[in-house]
């Protein structure tokens, strides 16, 4: 039996050396035997049989003579129940139903391409679907027809050198990269270690590291006291942030500028004295816990001045008075030495207002803003101390915000300086008169018994001190008759100075205004000339002590001493006016001694 055989005839390739591709084997293997289906090794094997090259052998023959049995009897037999009949039926509409959609999607295929040609616009749209004419626009699918032309190695070789150079290029840009990533992570890594050494570094010194509340990922530092108000205790944290060169720097929030409370000592209205005021600014040369401990003092500063200013308006029938950003206290009485103290809060920022030189009293400045803190200071520990004890019972009633007791000691203080300045120097100017009066006087000045460093065990004692009422003695001894006086500056019942003057006679007399002090110790000095004229005078002479009278009946001799301290004038009078002899401090007075004169005035 003869056998046909289709064959597909191809054009030899250019190149001998080419083979043909996949593709073209498949396309030529298709044109000539079928579907791969239809070909099996025993049909290829007949078909190299039947042109007498190869025969099948017998046991291939009876092999494929089963197989041929066992397809048969397969199809004879068929489905044996319902459900084999149903489950083939299932399989072959699946198979229709994949089979309707490869064609559908290459008619959809085949119609989109022909809407690229305007011949086959129409044709194509007409055939394609709607849901793919929805999604994609016609006209989008396009062809080219390539021809099959030599390679040319001259290209190739060109095209691998560029291929080469972009890859070369590719990994240049890849090793800068990772140089680049690996200097911005040495220079990240020292950044991290200088700021958590300089995070460390004020862990180690005391102060409190935390979180930024409601900021997780940021880190502070709590410089603020606890015992404060709520208002300054909220402001005392402080962000730690870090700027290009890895420096930290502290965020305080806006508005938050550095402030200090300076005492300002003024006389007649000429400056005499000033506080210090911290200089410390947050520049990069400032180590990181100067910046916080100064963030720390004008929090305290700034705390302190807003005490003092409710204070002042609670004593203001003390004097204290509010001018502009200033707290003023003066004693009320008016004199040269009078100094008036007032509390400012100023700006670190304004260096003009830092510049005041060098002034005479600006240690007595600095002693009463240290006080002026200490006091606070103790307020806090108090406190503190309150909340530490058992509370009192629960009741309906608020507590009310105490008055801190800040500006009340150092106007104490300031009152008794005043008044100490007064009784020294009226004793010093009685002591001028009788001495210019050549008789003997000696008189120790009132001091202010400030505790000394030795005495104290803490700040806590000192500032107990500093709550207690200050008190000094002035001594004045006249013709060998002591006078001395006392002085008391308390802080409970009333706010003033009590004088007490106890007089030769051990008469002790206490008086609430220096004014009435001053006339009682004139009378004293008086009547202690008087008593000393008495007793060098001889028998015969009577003094009157309280009058400061001297006086001989059987002679019929009278005298009269009287000492003004305060217009310094002392004077011996006789019953004759023209015979009274006056000493002064100043100008023209009497040269001979207070016993020459005596007796050409009794005479």
């Amino acid at each position: 039996m003869s056998t046909t055989t289709t064959l597909s005839f191809n054009p030899w390739a250019r190149d001998a050396d080419q083979e043909p591709s996949l593709k073209d084997v498949l396309a030529r293997v298709s044109l000539e035997r079928g579907h791969f289906r239809n070909i099996t090794e025993a049909s290829l094997q007949e078909e190299v049989a039947g042109e007498g090259a190869l025969e099948p052998s017998d046991d291939e023959r009876e092999s494929d003579e089963e197989d041929e049995k066992e397809e048969v009897e397969e199809g004879a037999k068929g489905p044996q129940t319902r459900e084999d009949l149903y489950k083939a039926k299932f399989e072959m509409l699946q198979h229709v139903g994949a089979a309707e959609q490869d064609v559908l999607f290459a008619l959809d295929f085949v119609s989109l391409l022909m809407t690229e040609d305007k011949e086959g616009a129409a044709l194509g749209n007409q055939s394609i679907s709607p849901a793919l004419k929805n999604e994609v626009p016609a006209g989008t699918l396009g062809l080219d027809v390539w021809q099959r032309m030599p390679d040319d190695k001259g290209v190739q070789a060109q095209d691998e050198m560029l291929a080469t150079n972009v890859r070369m290029e590719g990994l240049q840009k890849s090793a800068d990269g990772l140089l680049a990533a690996a200097s911005r992570l040495e220079d990240n890594v020292r950044k991290e270690t200088q700021y958590w050494n300089e995070v460390l570094s004020i862990a180690e010194k005391g102060w409190n590291i935390c979180r930024i509340p409601g900021q997780q990922h940021r880190l502070g530092v709590t410089f603020g006291f606890s015992e404060s108000e709520p208002q300054f205790s909220r402001r005392g944290i402080a962000a730690l942030n870090v700027d290009e060169d890895g420096q930290i720097s502290l965020d305080r929030g806006v508005g938050a500028k550095s402030k200090a409370v300076r005492v300002l000592l003024r006389q007649q209205g000429r400056l005499v004295g000033s506080s210090n005021i911290s200089s410390t600014t947050n520049d990069s040369d400032i180590t990181l816990e100067a910046r916080i401990r100064h963030a720390r003092d004008s929090l305290f500063d700034e705390e302190l001045y807003q005490e003092l200013v409710r204070e002042g308006r609670a004593n203001a029938s003390l004097g204290v008075t509010l001018k502009g950003d200033s707290v003023c206290f003066a004693p009320l009485q008016e004199d040269a030495t009078r100094t008036e103290i007032s509390f400012e809060l100023v700006s670190l920022d304004d260096t003009g207002a830092r510049d005041l030189g060098v002034l005479p009293q600006d240690n007595v400045a600095q002693a009463v803003a240290v006080a002026a803190r200490l006091l606070l200071t103790q307020a806090h520990r108090e406190r503190l101390k309150r909340r530490s004890e058992v509370p009192p019972p629960m009741t309906d009633k608020k507590e009310e915000r105490r008055i801190l007791p800040i500006l009340r000691p150092v106007m104490s203080f300031a009152l008794h300086r005043f008044a100490v300045n007064q009784v020294n120097s009226h004793l010093a100017r009685i002591a001028q008169l009788t001495r210019a009066a050549q008789v003997q006087c000696a008189f120790e000045n009132a001091v202010i018994n400030v505790p000394s460093v030795e005495d104290l065990s803490g700040a806590e004692d000192l500032v107990t001190k500093l709550l207690q009422p200050w008190a000094s003695e002035a001594k004045c001894e006249v013709a060998s008759l002591g006078i001395r006086v006392q002085l008391e500056t308390t802080l409970v019942t009333d706010f003033c100075t009590r004088f007490t003057l106890i007089a030769p006679n051990n008469k002790v007399t206490q008086f609430a205004v220096d004014g009435e002090l001053r006339n009682a110790i004139d009378a004293a000095v008086s009547s202690a000339l008087a008593a000393s004229l008495a007793v060098k005078a001889g028998e015969g002479w009577r003094c009157n002590q309280r009058e400061a009278f001297l006086e001989n009946e059987a002679a019929g001799g009278k005298a009269w001493v009287l000492v003004d301290g305060g217009a310094g004038i002392l004077t011996l009078s006789g019953q004759e006016q023209d015979k009274s002899r006056v000493w002064r401090l100043e100008g023209e007075s009497a040269q001979k001694s207070l016993w020459e004169v005596f007796g050409e005035v009794i005479y």
